[in-house]
């Protein structure tokens, strides 16, 4: 696995919260949730997840790509299609550990939000501001604003129609419009009001546009791009310094002295038949 760890080192250099597992010495389970734009809270995202096996990169990773968020559903088949196609025609067996990751996150940056509509109004995103809930959907900021303001009236509704031992019993917690995930947990009857008319003030100062998009993205770009040539260097190096020391029999060809010794046996097991036939 040293060719692999190798690369996993390089990788976790790269991106930080890579989840490594190592569930048997022979195997290694990668994870990670990856951004198209580094601390961009609007920036698209897939879960990348990787299962490397002894032999790499003589025997291909096995990727999952899970989770899409910010990408149409289009868009998500073409980024797994690429990924199938890098593994499939990696003839030259070359590390693509890196290459995969990094081949996601252009994607994502390339065709963040393209064919993305609001989960609210189903309009196309960029037709105004956005946020992003904690759990990844995308919304417009008035979108969301606008379904807080409902929220709102609707608690008090029910709080004013409720009996009055029911009153404490009701539920003013705000859910996300699309997979119902709470996003608030501490609401009561005595602070949802000013809890909402907060969670409405810092959606309207955290809404997020694509400007400079593009320009942030070439800067993580041309950082990963300057770690993978220093990682492409350094292997070459070490290369050249394990062949001089196969060469000077330094180094063990395990396969070859199996093949030896297998021979060896074989032979002295013949001379030994050979000795005991006239006595049969």
């Amino acid at each position: 696995m040293e060719a692999a760890d190798g690369e996993i080192e390089a990788l976790c250099s790269i991106w930080e919260g890579v989840h490594v597992e190592s569930p048997t010495p022979s195997e290694r389970i990668l994870k990670l949730k990856i951004k198209s734009l580094e601390d961009e809270t609007t920036s698209a995202s897939v879960v990348v997840e990787m299962i490397v096996k002894e032999g790499y990169p003589l025997i291909p990773p096995q990727v999952t790509i899970s989770n899409p968020r910010g990408i149409g559903e289009p868009e998500f088949h073409e980024l797994r299609r690429k990924i199938d196609r890098i593994i499939e025609e990696n003839s030259d067996e070359m590390p693509i550990i890196c290459e995969i990751f990094q081949e996601c996150s252009d994607y994502l940056t390339e065709n963040q939000h393209v064919n993305m509509d609001c989960s609210i109004c189903l309009l196309s995103l960029s037709s105004s501001p956005i946020i992003v809930t904690s759990c990844d959907h995308f919304m417009h900021s008035m979108c969301f604003c606008r379904y807080l303001t409902v929220c709102l009236e609707e608690f008090r509704k029910e709080i004013r129609e409720a009996q009055p031992y029911m009153k404490e019993k009701v539920d003013t917690n705000i859910v996300c419009p699309v997979c119902r995930e709470s996003l608030t947990e501490e609401n009561t009857i005595q602070n949802y009001n000013a809890n909402i008319q907060k969670m409405i003030k810092e959606t309207k100062q955290k809404q997020k546009t694509l400007r400079n998009k593009k320009r942030r993205a070439s800067t993580t770009t041309e950082d990963v791009q300057n770690t993978m040539k220093r990682w492409h260097e350094e292997q070459r190096r070490l290369a050249k310094i394990y062949e001089k020391q196969k060469e000077k029999g330094g180094i063990i060809d395990i396969e070859e002295d199996k093949k030896r010794r297998e021979f060896f046996i074989e032979t002295g097991t013949a001379v030994v038949e050979e000795e005991e036939d006239p006595v049969i």
